[in-house]
């Protein structure tokens, strides 16, 4: 069967990254490579320049086969994608876009992440198809994390003041130039959902194609070294307020003398040293440890050594990455019944959703790693979020639209 040419575009790729969305698509890209595909990733490295103070869980960041990575980079270094937040485009980055595109010529275009390279590179060109990966709400959120003044899942829409309380200059392009905007995003054939939420709350406010296709993760090491602790609950993510991390050390500070066991936080963030200095006011230096930024191999180690990896997210989380790394493993996964989370955890067991905070305690405390059999987790994993699966499923609507 014919190979394709697919040109994909983020505003970050690993290592140049700050979250999972960056690693789908690198994820992606090999995947898609290891069958035969030819593979184009551009981004932007001035985009990276802005958040390189918070850094993500890097993966490894080498190229793979027929995989080629286009790295936008100006001499006006940051303006460039500070411009394409602040008006919705960006002219340098427009122009790369367009010459990268003439170069590969590819069968097909797939966008993910393009916060900071500007819904410009949406328009069509030369009747290119289009994808678009809808890895956060940024289609319908400046913010793009739905959360409405850093409290509460939104309904109602007050982005102007929402934009303030999360320290962020207010996008008036999204009203001054919606139509330009809403133009842009009829240019893509179809929109991928990782969730059924996702799908739902952007059928709400964008009338266009929209498919469910849960993310993936690659199959866990064949491989995998003792964590070298045990009795422990596992968070890994960003250390930011919408993750939920300070409302996790507080529940785990309230069961701390009611149940023996640790708590093992890998990640890195704005909240690090709120998080350290949570831990050394309530003496929790025995029983909290922060792991920071870890590679791969001590990853999954720590997720396979588990109880069960806790997912405490205030904002309604779309597919996160590191659900799905924990069940190839085997380990549970404990998280907020909002956002797609329930579509992952529920395949295991709804009873470990919680639907606040004093529920959250009740779990990890009355939490029994033997009522989960590791083979039962994995075979989830295997039916519902294993590579072949999606590929097998994006190869279809590729090829629908690329002839």
């Amino acid at each position: 069967m014919k190979t394709l040419k697919i040109l994909m575009t983020s505003s970050f790729y690993p290592p140049y990254h700050v979250g999972g969305a960056c690693v789908h698509v690198k994820y992606l890209a090999e995947e898609l490579a290891k069958r035969g595909h030819e593979v184009h990733v551009i981004h932007s490295l001035d985009a990276y320049r802005i958040k390189r103070d918070r850094r993500g869980l890097v993966r490894d960041g080498n190229d793979r086969g027929n995989v080629h990575v286009h790295s936008i980079e100006s001499h006006l270094k940051m303006v460039d994608p500070l411009m394409a937040y602040a008006t919705g485009k960006s002219p340098h980055i427009q122009r790369e876009f367009e010459r990268v595109l003439a170069s590969v010529q590819p069968d097909i275009v797939h966008h993910h992440n393009t916060s900071l390279l500007g819904y410009s590179v949406f328009n069509r060109i030369d009747r290119i198809p289009c994808l678009y990966t809808a890895h956060d709400y940024w289609l319908i959120c400046p913010t793009s994390n739905l959360l409405r003044n850093r409290r509460e899942v939104c309904h109602r829409k007050t982005c102007f003041s929402c934009a303030i309380v999360h320290r962020r200059p207010p996008q008036l392009w999204r009203r001054l130039a919606r139509s330009s905007l809403r133009s842009a995003i009829r240019s893509i054939d179809v929109i991928l959902s990782p969730s059924e939420y996702m799908r739902r709350r952007l059928g709400e406010e964008i009338d266009q194609k929209i498919i469910t296709m849960p993310n993936f993760v690659p199959s866990p090491p064949s491989d995998i070294a003792d964590a070298g602790r045990s009795n422990y609950f596992v968070f890994v993510g960003m250390l930011e307020a919408h993750k939920g991390i300070m409302q996790l050390l507080r529940a785990f500070e309230e069961i701390r003398h009611d149940r023996d066991c640790g708590l093992v936080i890998v990640g890195d963030g704005s909240l690090r040293g709120s998080v350290m200095q949570f831990i050394e006011r309530n003496s929790l230096t025995n029983r909290v440890w922060y792991e920071g930024f870890v590679d791969n191999a001590k990853l999954y180690s720590l997720y396979k050594g588990a109880l069960a990896l806790v997912v405490p997210s205030v904002w309604p989380e779309n597919a996160p990455l590191v659900a799905l790394e924990a069940l190839s493993v085997g380990t549970p996964v404990v998280a907020a019944n909002s956002g797609g989370l329930p579509e992952i955890v529920g395949k295991t067991d709804e009873r470990l959703l919680f639907k606040d905070w004093e529920h959250l305690r009740s779990i990890l405390l009355d939490f029994s790693r033997e009522r989960f059999r590791p083979d039962a987790i994995r075979k989830v994993y295997r039916n519902n979020f294993s590579p072949g699966k999606y590929i097998d499923e994006y190869m279809k609507i590729a090829r629908s639209f690329a002839g």
